[in-house]
């Protein structure tokens, strides 16, 4: 029971913490770090809806393939982690969006977004959760292969990135791509991290 507690304890944090990275400091400058924060971005240029709209719609989409092939328990967990930072994304999108840009580099912005993804990532990685998306398509390759996580999620984000960047140009292009590195390496570095100093 205790590890549970603690386990769902874990999600909620990385929900919140992914949540402000993403609406504080991805959003403000369009940035495609993957996952689909990243296409929402994209779609955003294309349709009147908000970044955080369509993050609700994709990510309640992908839910589907996380019962089907990741089994009840590790679907359960995916569910409840894309459910609350899609819930905190729209608290923070409320309090945050169309408001100040908080770090008005897009470099710096990109580098501290990424970084606290990675964090926010790695401690839901770590418990068998994830924010949903694309990030459901990194736990079926992990499952299946011997890829570590991170490194899952840098083949399925790359593609989004590229395409992104060539669409909003060569600033975003190459602001995103130091992001996704950042986020991709730094998930296994998190987890890394937690299994040599935690036992849950």
């Amino acid at each position: 029971m205790k590890k549970e507690v603690l386990n769902y304890l874990f999600i909620t944090i990385g929900s919140i913490l992914y949540a402000i990275a993403t609406v504080v400091f991805i959003f403000p400058h369009s940035l495609l770090l993957g996952g689909t924060s990243g296409i929402s971005v994209i779609l955003n240029e294309y349709i009147s809806f908000s970044p955080g709209t369509i993050l609700v719609i994709i990510n309640f989409s992908l839910l589907v393939a996380a019962f089907v092939v990741l089994g009840k328990d590790m679907a359960i967990k995916t569910f409840v982690g894309s459910t609350l930072t899609t819930a905190f994304v729209g608290v923070f999108e409320k309090i945050f969006y169309n408001s100040t840009i908080l770090v008005s580099n897009i470099y710096v912005s990109a580098v501290l977004g990424a970084s606290l993804i990675a964090i926010a990532s790695g401690i839901m990685f770590y418990v068998k959760s994830s924010s949903g998306g694309t990030d459901i398509i990194a736990l079926i390759v992990q499952k299946y292969s011997k890829i570590n996580i991170g490194r899952a999620l840098l083949i399925t984000d790359f593609l989004i990135v590229i395409v992104g960047g060539i669409l909003s140009g060569y600033i975003i292009l190459i602001s995103s791509f130091i992001g996704l590195l950042i986020k991709t390496f730094g998930i296994d570095f998190v987890i890394g991290c937690i299994k040599r100093k935690t036992c849950i």
